[in-house]
Parts: structure tokens; C-alpha cells; sequence
């Protein structure tokens, strides 16, 4: 009997062995990104029939594909197995540990059961920290200078700027976002010494160096300080192909000449001059070199000719309209406001007055403008809202006709129009006798108020004569008067940049230096020939370098960078404006057509 058992106990043991359903599950990562998805495989071997899979509960985790099922055989020596493989591919969309239960099998008439699965999500900061760190690891830090190691060759791999764009093509009007950054791994101090040209747009400004946006990006494998230096809106002005210009940098870059555990470290500056430069650290050496973004080029659609509006006036975006009084009954003569509110997303500071179709016994008047902009919102949204001072010395009842806004949509490529409602407008008998205080256009005096008549007569004429005598002046008598400091303009001939009379230094900064900008490129377009995309620094040098104007182009450059610094960080040089204008009129007196 005992021999009959020690014979068949392990043939029994064997054919158990053999009978045994192996069932495992396979992540293929057991740390994951939110929003990465990642495969979990179920696998049946050595199935002799057909099983019945019951998934478990994927609580907290999304299926985004499956279950894809695949099944076979193998043969060996000992016969014919079967296997079958159930593959699901899952992705979270929130962080944490998710623990995965065992999927349950009927295999073979027996029911089975694999192991729990856990899973950790982790954030995408928290990811790029974790590469970091395992770079950091695996990398020694770039602070050190090894032994015949080229630092120019080093600075270039480890320090460089990028300019992204998010669209090259665009329709006048319709935003392109241009975003500067400079990448390092270095020990570095950069300044600053060149912002880009945007001729042919309006700019709005998102980000820019003050708010100190930095973060590590993975390049190439490893983690790059990454600092955004300024994120601007630019809105184009006309069709045709334009440039987006470099931003030049210099930096000065420091090494130690021994290893240390130093994590390098960044300083941006932007026209800051130092009379002194801080002694250099003990067993240390400083390179300097010079950066700059590539030039960018933009081609500006036209507006699709097809069924444009003829009241179309640039209004690029999606937009509403309304309009409504501050006072729906008012006395002769007084005052009341009409208020015309555009509402939407798009080029809201290109878009000029609509257009009012004033009752005959209705005065109104040029429009104050007010707006309310999320201006890191691209395109921009929010509102412009423009009030028209009005008087009626009539008395009646009236009706302001519905005020129309046509505009394109670049995001359906189609043309829009819409309306304000009509506002009806009360004017009864009784006598107001103030006038508008906020007028902007000139109220024509009565017939019978003749001491009025008389008085801007003599105005006039005396403007018109001092003006005759100014222009008969020689010119190399022509100066700058302090008092043009008082009086504001909105407007510049481009030939009349010469004559100071023409010319008058305005008190905000902002406007004087936008002005002499946009004036000596027009002044330059004129006498050299140059128009649309030619309007460029690159096309100017080589039309002034063609009539041996090299010192002049210079003397030019200089002066457009000042403005372009004024406008651009909002600095005060009150004391410059004559000198520099008196400089801009003398070099542009050289430059004939």
C-alpha cells in the first residue's frame, strides 16, 4: 500500500503542478503624470478553455481604450498550452495613489484572481522637480569649469533665448502672441540691451520682466532654468509680410575652476548701468557673450473681399453693442451723454468711434473713451465704451437710430454685423443755460452772439499770422521754443518733422516719443522709398549704406532705440526731449530722396 502511494502521490502533484492558471497583472509604469496614460495587462497562461473575465472597478482612473484581448498556444514536449492576454489603457486626471483591484477569471472551472495594482499620479511640476533632480544627480552642475573645457562652447549649450510664436500667418487685426525666454544652466547675469521692434503693429503687453516668471523645462533631457522675459499681444496695423526683430542680450557668465556643490544661479537685468562691477569670487573666472532671439516673420492676410460690409472699419474679433442715455429727458441746452458700449474679444484698441446718426435738432460732439480690458486675455476682452456729449435746443421728442458695428470673425471667416436698439430722447421746454463743458469739437457761437464772432475771429487770425511768420524764417534760424512744451499734438507731417513750428514737444513722454518715432519712419519711408514690409531696420541700412549714409543710419539707430526704451519701460526724460528732437531733425535734414 505505501508503495502504491509513494508511486502515485507524485504523479498526482505533478498533474497540479501542470493544471495551475498563472494570473498576474503588468503596469507599464507604476508612476504616471496626471493626464499620460499608461497600459495595465492581464495575462492568463496554461488555459485549457475558454475563461470568463471580469474586469475589476477602475475607480478614480478613465478607460481610454479596451479591453483588446490577444490569445494563443505554445507547444512543448509536454503538449499544448494556451495563453491569453487582456490589455486596457487607463489615464487619470488628478493626482494621487490609486490601488487598483485583482481582476477576477473562470478558468478551467475554477474561479482565479490576480494581484492589486497600484498606481502613483503625480503632478506636472512634480515631474519636471523629479527629472530635475535625477539630471542633477547623474550631471555634475555646469558651474564648473573642467580642466581644458571650452566655456564658449559650454555657455552656447547651457545659455541661449527663444523667441514662440503661436501663429506666422494671421488677418489684420487678429492678435499674434510672440513670447521671449532665456534658458540657462549657468551661473549668469544678462541685461538686457536690445527690446525687439514691432513696426506694423499695436502692442499690448502680457508679461514682462517685472513679474519674474521663471520654471524648469526639460530640454534634451535636461532641466533648464527658464525665464520669460516679456509675452506681448501684437495686433497688425495692414497686410503684407512683417518682422518681428531680434531681442539681444549680454551676459557675463561665471565658472569656478574647482568642483563645488553649487547649483547655478540667474539674474536678468534690463538698462541698468553699473559704475562698478562687484569684485570677482575667489577661484572663480567670468566669460561675457551676446545673445539674441531669431527674427520672426509674420505674413498679414487682407481681409476677405467677399460680402465685406461697406460700414466695415477694421473691428477684428467677436463683438456686441449697446447704447443707452445718462438722462432720457433733458432742457434746452443742456447737456446729456449717449453711451455706446462695445462689448466682446478682439482688437479693442484699434477700434474707433461708431459712427451716430444725430436727430437734425441734435448737436453731438466727439467721444470720451473708457476701457475695461483683461489684457492678459488673447485676443483682448472685456469692453470700450464711448460717450457722446450732446445738446438739443428744440423741444421734442426724438429718436437716436440703432448704431451698427460690423466686424470680422477670423475664428469663422466670416463678416458680422450687429445693433444697438434705438434711444428715444426728450427735450422739453424749460432753458438750460450752461453749454457742454466736455466738448471736444467747437460749439459754433449764435448768429446774434456777435462779440463771440469777433473774439474767435481775432484768434485766428492772429494764430494764422504768427504761423506765416515762422515760415518765413530761415531755416538754420529754426529753433525749439520752451513754450512748445505746453502744446499738445496729435498729429505730424512726415515732411514737416523739420519745421519746429510743426512740431511741438508734448508734456507726456509716452506720446512725445511714440510721435518722433512713428515720425522719423515715415519721414525715412518718404525720402528713401521704403513702404509696407520695407519698413525695417535691415532694408533701411541697406538703402542708406547704398548713398554712403552709414554714419547717419547709426546716429538714427541710436535715436529710434531711445524712443523705443522710452515707450516701452515708461522712463522720464523730460530734459532730453529738445535735445533729442533737435538732433532727430538735424540728422534727417542730411537724408534727401
Amino acid at each position: 500500500m505505501q508503495r502504491i502511494i509513494l508511486i502515485v502521490f507524485p504523479i498526482l502533484v505533478s498533474i497540479g503542478l501542470k493544471s495551475q492558471v498563472v494570473f498576474k497583472a503588468v503596469a507599464s509604469q507604476q508612476v504616471v503624470t496626471v493626464g499620460e496614460s499608461f497600459q495595465l495587462q492581464y495575462i492568463l497562461d496554461d488555459i485549457e478553455k475558454d475563461n470568463e473575465f471580469m474586469p475589476p472597478d477602475f475607480k478614480g482612473l478613465r478607460i481610454v481604450s479596451g479591453p483588446y484581448t490577444y490569445s494563443g498556444s505554445l507547444n512543448d514536449k509536454e503538449g499544448s498550452a494556451h495563453f491569453k492576454n487582456i490589455v486596457f489603457t487607463l489615464v487619470s486626471m488628478k493626482p494621487g495613489r490609486f490601488i487598483i483591484p485583482g481582476a477576477t477569471a473562470k478558468v478551467n472551472g475554477r474561479r482565479v484572481k490576480s494581484d492589486d495594482i497600484i498606481i502613483d499620479v503625480i503632478t506636472k511640476r512634480e515631474a519636471l522637480e523629479r527629472a530635475a533632480r535625477k539630471t542633477r544627480n547623474e550631471d555634475p552642475s555646469e558651474y564648473f569649469l573642467r580642466p581644458g573645457e571650452d566655456p564658449f562652447e559650454k555657455m552656447r549649450k547651457n545659455l541661449f533665448m527663444k523667441v514662440l510664436v503661436d501663429r506666422r500667418t494671421c488677418y489684420v487685426g487678429q492678435p499674434v502672441v510672440a513670447t521671449f525666454k532665456l534658458y540657462s544652466r549657468l551661473e549668469s547675469k544678462s541685461d538686457i540691451v536690445k527690446n525687439p521692434g514691432f513696426y506694423g503693429f499695436t502692442v499690448q503687453d502680457i508679461v514682462n520682466l517685472n513679474d519674474n516668471i521663471a520654471r524648469t523645462e526639460i530640454v534634451s533631457g535636461k532641466a533648464f532654468d527658464v525665464h520669460t522675459i516679456r509675452i506681448v499681444q501684437l495686433y497688425p496695423l495692414r497686410e503684407g509680410m512683417f518682422t518681428i526683430d531680434a531681442m539681444e542680450v549680454a551676459n557675463k557668465v561665471e565658472f569656478s575652476k574647482s568642483i563645488v556643490n553649487k547649483k547655478p544661479e540667474q539674474e536678468i537685468i534690463e538698462g541698468v548701468v553699473e559704475s562698478n562691477d562687484p569684485p570677482a569670487r575667489a577661484n572663480t573666472i567670468s566669460y561675457e557673450n551676446h545673445l539674441s532671439t531669431e527674427k520672426i516673420e509674420i505674413r498679414v492676410k487682407p481681409y476677405p473681399a467677399s460680402k465685406k460690409p461697406s460700414e466695415f472699419n477694421g473691428a477684428t474679433g467677436n463683438f456686441s453693442i449697446g447704447a443707452s442715455l445718462e438722462k432720457n429727458e433733458l432742457s434746452k441746452n443742456e447737456e446729456g451723454a449717449l453711451i455706446v458700449t462695445i462689448s466682446g474679444k478682439g482688437n479693442f484698441t484699434q477700434l474707433p468711434a461708431p459712427v451716430v446718426q444725430w436727430p437734425n435738432a441734435i448737436e453731438g460732439f466727439e467721444p470720451i473713451i473708457k476701457d475695461s480690458l483683461e489684457k492678459t486675455q488673447v485676443p483682448l476682452k472685456g469692453s470700450r465704451t464711448f460717450r457722446f456729449p450732446f445738446v438739443g435746443n428744440k423741444p421734442g421728442d426724438y429718436s437716436i437710430p440703432s448704431i451698427s458695428l460690423a466686424f470680422f470673425n477670423p475664428d469663422s471667416n466670416k463678416y458680422q454685423t450687429v445693433s444697438s436698439g434705438p434711444v428715444e430722447i426728450k427735450i422739453n421746454n424749460e432753458e438750460k443755460k450752461e453749454r457742454p463743458t466736455e466738448q471736444k469739437t467747437a460749439v459754433i457761437p449764435e448768429k446774434s452772439d456777435h462779440s463771440a464772432v469777433w473774439l474767435y475771429g481775432s484768434i485766428f487770425f492772429v494764430v494764422l499770422l504768427i504761423i506765416l511768420i515762422q515760415l518765413r524764417k530761415p531755416a538754420k534760424e529754426e529753433v525749439v521754443n520752451e513754450n512748445d512744451f505746453e502744446r499738445p499734438v496729435t498729429s505730424v507731417s512726415t515732411l514737416d518733422l523739420l519745421k519746429p513750428v510743426q512740431f511741438s514737444l508734448i508734456a507726456e513722454d509716452g506720446q512725445f516719443y511714440t510721435l518722433l518715432q512713428k515720425s522719423i519712419w515715415e519721414y525715412l519711408g518718404t525720402q528713401l522709398k521704403l513702404s509696407g514690409s520695407k519698413m525695417n531696420k535691415d532694408e533701411l541700412h541697406s538703402a542708406m549704406k547704398q548713398r554712403n549714409m552709414e554714419e547717419q543710419y547709426h546716429s538714427i539707430i541710436e535715436i529710434l532705440q531711445e524712443c523705443e526704451g522710452a515707450v516701452f519701460t515708461k522712463a522720464e526724460f523730460v530734459n532730453d526731449k529738445q535735445e533729442l528732437l533737435n538732433k532727430a531733425r538735424a540728422i534727417l535734414a542730411k537724408i534727401k530722396a
